[in-house]
C-alpha cells in the first residue's frame, strides 16, 4: 500500500459520506482496524486526512495502510463518545491513544444480601453491592476498613464461614464485628449499620452526625448509659477520621489536569471522596497531536475504568457532550467544570503544578532508561537489545521446585512476559539441571514460535553460564547474548562479578555507582523475587492438600474425591457440612469430622 492509494480510497469515501455525526474505522489490507475517530461533521474531519503537508509523519503512514473507511452515523456527538470508546476497548487500535488497561484499583465494598458484608474489592463490578473507590494504595483501603469494623462494625468474612458460625469469632471480642452470624444483633440493628456506614461512605456526615446524636440523647434519657457511651465513641472517632485540612472539602469530586508539550502530555487525576483525598493517578499519553479530541478521548476511556464521580474538574475546555454522554452511561448526572476561581481554582492550579512536574521527571527518566539500556546493549556487544529475559529457581532442600522467567524491554519490566516453570525431570537438588530443563522448554518453544529474547541475564557464575551456553550450542541457537551474574564477597550488593557468554574466563567489574549496574542489579532481584513468590505458592498449595490426610478417616482416596469435588483443596477447607455430604465417598461421619477440623 502507498499514501496515494491511502488517499484514492478516502476521496473515493468523501462521495458518499454524510456531514452529520459519527464514528469512522480505519481498516488495513487484512481487516485490521488502524484508528478509530468520532467526528461531529464525518465528511468534514475525513476530508482532513487528504491533506497530507498537514498531517504529522505517523499519520501520513497511517494513510498509506489504509485499505477501507467504514463510518456509522451517531444521534449526536455524545453517542458518537460513547461508541467510540467501545470500539477502541473492542480493537484497541494502534495509532489511537490507549490507555493501560492492566492495572487494577482497590474499592470498599458492600454486598446486597440478607446481612450485607463489608470488604476490599478489585476487579470487575460484577456483584450486586455499593462500591466506593477508587482508591491508590491497597494499604489504605485495609486501614479504611479496620476504622470502618470499628465504628460500625459490619462483617467481613466469606458467606460459607459467616452461615456456618455456631458462635462469634474473635474480631467480636475485640469489638470488631457486631457478630450477625450468631445473633447478638438484631437483623434490624444491623441493617441501620449498614445504612449508616453507607451514609458515611457517601459523604453524608453531617445527617449521620445528627442521627447519631439523637440516638445518644435517647438512650441516655433512657439511662442506657453504657449503650450511649458507645454512640458517643462511634461520634468522635468518625469526627476524628472525617478530619480535613482543608475549608472546603470536597465530595465525590476528581480533579484531572493536563499538561502538554509537543507530541506528548502527562495527565494528573486527583481522587476526593467523602470530603478526604484519597490519592492521584498518573497517565503519560504520547502522539497526541493527531488525536481528534484528546481531552474528550482520555476521560471516555479512564471512566470506562473506573466509575466517575458526580463532580469532575478539568483544566482544559470540553464539550458539554462528554458529560452528558458518561452521565448516560453512568445512569446519573455528572458535571465538569473548568474551574476559574476561589479554592477549586487553586486545588486545579496545584494539580497543574504536579503534572508539569511528573511530566519533566517522567522525561528524564526515559532519558536515563535510554542511555542505560544502550550502555547494557554496549556490554552485550549486540546490534540490537529489544527484549531481556532474567531466570532463577527456587527450592527447599530440592522440594517444591521451581522456574522462573521475568522479562524486560527499555520501558522496564513487562509481565505479561512472566513465566513459570514446575520442575519435572530434572533433579531439584541440581541448580544446574534445573536451570538447563527451563531453559531447554523455553528455547524449544521459542524457536517453534519464532519468539526468542535478544539477551539472557542469569542469576550464577560460570557454571552456570556453562550450562546455559551448553543447551545454546546443542539447539544451535545463534543471536542470544548471556550475562551471567554471580554475587559478590558475603552476597554484597554492587560487589557482583559478571561474565560473558562470548568471554566466560574474562571476569567484568562495573562501576558502583554506575546506572548500568543498577539495572543489572533490579532484573536479578526481579527474577528472585518472582521465583519466591512462584515457590511460596506452591509449597502452601502443597500443604493445604497434605493438611487434608491430618484429618482422621481422610486416606488418599477420600482426599482425591474431595478435591474432584471441590476443584481445590481451599474450597475443602470453607465448604459447609451439607456441602461436604454430597460429596460421593463421604458420609455424615466423615463429613462432621472434615468440616469440624477446619471449623472447630
Amino acid at each position: 500500500m502507498t499514501q496515494e492509494t491511502g488517499l484514492n480510497i478516502l476521496h473515493q469515501k468523501l462521495k458518499t459520506v454524510s456531514e452529520r455525526a459519527g464514528v469512522y474505522r480505519m481498516l488495513d489490507s487484512a481487516g485490521k482496524v488502524l484508528y478509530v475517530g468520532k467526528a461531529k461533521n464525518l465528511k468534514k474531519r475525513l476530508t482532513n486526512y487528504t491533506h497530507l503537508d498537514r498531517l504529522s509523519t505517523r499519520i501520513r503512514q497511517m494513510v498509506s495502510e489504509i485499505a477501507d473507511v467504514i463510518t456509522i452515523e451517531t444521534a449526536g456527538e455524545a453517542e458518537a463518545l460513547i461508541l467510540e470508546n467501545n470500539l477502541i476497548k473492542e480493537y484497541r487500535p494502534y495509532y489511537n491513544i490507549l490507555l493501560k488497561d492492566d492495572k487494577s484499583y482497590p474499592y470498599i465494598l458492600i454486598t446486597r444480601e440478607e446481612t450485607p458484608r463489608l470488604m476490599k474489592y478489585r476487579g470487575n463490578r460484577k456483584g450486586q453491592g455499593d462500591y466506593f473507590g477508587p482508591f491508590t494504595s491497597g494499604l489504605m483501603v485495609q486501614q479504611t476498613l479496620k476504622e470502618l469494623q470499628k465504628i460500625f462494625g459490619l462483617r467481613t468474612c466469606n458467606n460459607t464461614y459467616f452461615h456456618n458460625r455456631t458462635r462469634p469469632c474473635l474480631l467480636y471480642q475485640i469489638g470488631r464485628c457486631s457478630a450477625p452470624c450468631t445473633g447478638c444483633i438484631s437483623p434490624s440493628d444491623y441493617a441501620q449499620r449498614v445504612h449508616q456506614t453507607l451514609a458515611f461512605l457517601r459523604g453524608e456526615s453531617i445527617p449521620l452526625q445528627s442521627e447519631l446524636q439523637a440516638q445518644m440523647r435517647l438512650l441516655s434519657n433512657q439511662e442506657r448509659y453504657e449503650e450511649a457511651a458507645l454512640v458517643r465513641d462511634k461520634l468522635m472517632a468518625l469526627n476524628h477520621i472525617q478530619n480535613t485540612d482543608s475549608e472546603t472539602p470536597l465530595y465525590q469530586t476528581d480533579i484531572v489536569a493536563f499538561y502538554r508539550q509537543g507530541d506528548s502530555a502527562c495527565v494528573q487525576v486527583f481522587f476526593y471522596r467523602s470530603g478526604h483525598a484519597e490519592g492521584n493517578i498518573v497517565h503519560f499519553l504520547n502522539n497526541i497531536a493527531d488525536t481528534d479530541d484528546m481531552t474528550a478521548t482520555f476521560l471516555m476511556q479512564f471512566y470506562d475504568q473506573i466509575p466517575p464521580p458526580k463532580h469532575i474538574l478539568i483544566s482544559d475546555d470540553i464539550s458539554p457532550d462528554v458529560a452528558r454522554a458518561l452521565s448516560e452511561r453512568a445512569g446519573f448526572q455528572i458535571t465538569i467544570d473548568k474551574p476559574m476561581r476561589g479554592d477549586k481554582k487553586k486545588w486545579m492550579t496545584v494539580a497543574l503544578e504536579n503534572a508539569e512536574h511528573s511530566y519533566h521527571q517522567h522525561v528524564q527518566e526515559a532519558h536515563i532508561r535510554q542511555d542505560t539500556w544502550e550502555e547494557l546493549r554496549t556490554l552485550l556487544n549486540i546490534p540490537h537489545l529489544e527484549k531481556i529475559e532474567v531466570y532463577d529457581n527456587s527450592h527447599i532442600q530440592g522440594s517444591f521446585a521451581v522456574g522462573a522467567m521475568i522479562a524486560a524491554n527499555q520501558e522496564g519490566f513487562q509481565k505479561k512476559w512472566y513465566r513459570r516453570f514446575n520442575i519435572t525431570f530434572a533433579q531439584t537438588n541440581d541448580d544446574f539441571g534445573m536451570m538447563k530443563e527451563v531453559l531447554m522448554r523455553r528455547l524449544t518453544r521459542g524457536i517453534k514460535e519464532k519468539d526468542l529474547p535478544s539477551a539472557f541475564l542469569i542469576d550464577g557464575g560460570k557454571g552456570q553460564l556453562a550450562s546455559v551456553m551448553e543447551i545454546l550450542n546443542d539447539l544451535k541457537v545463534e543471536n542470544i547474548a548471556v550475562l551471567a551474574i554471580a554475587k559478590g564477597e558475603n552476597r554484597n550488593a554492587g560487589m557482583e562479578t559478571f561474565y560473558l557468554g562470548t568471554a566466560p574466563n574474562k571476569p567484568i567489574h562495573l562501576d558502583l555507582k554506575g546506572d548500568l549496574i543498577h539495572l543489572l542489579q533490579r532484573l536479578r532481584d526481579e527474577a528472585h523475587r518472582f521465583a519466591i513468590g512462584t515457590h511460596r505458592a506452591k509449597r502452601a498449595k502443597n500443604m493445604l492438600h497434605e493438611t487434608l490426610l491430618d484429618i482422621e478417616d481422610i486416606g488418599e482416596k477420600r482426599k482425591k474425591a474431595l478435591i474432584l469435588h471441590f476443584g481445590s483443596a481451599r474450597a475443602v477447607a470453607g465448604a459447609s457440612l451439607d456441602q461436604l455430604m454430597r460429596v460421593p465417598k463421604i458420609s455424615e461421619k466423615i463429613a462432621k469430622k472434615v468440616y469440624t477440623f477446619f471449623h472447630g
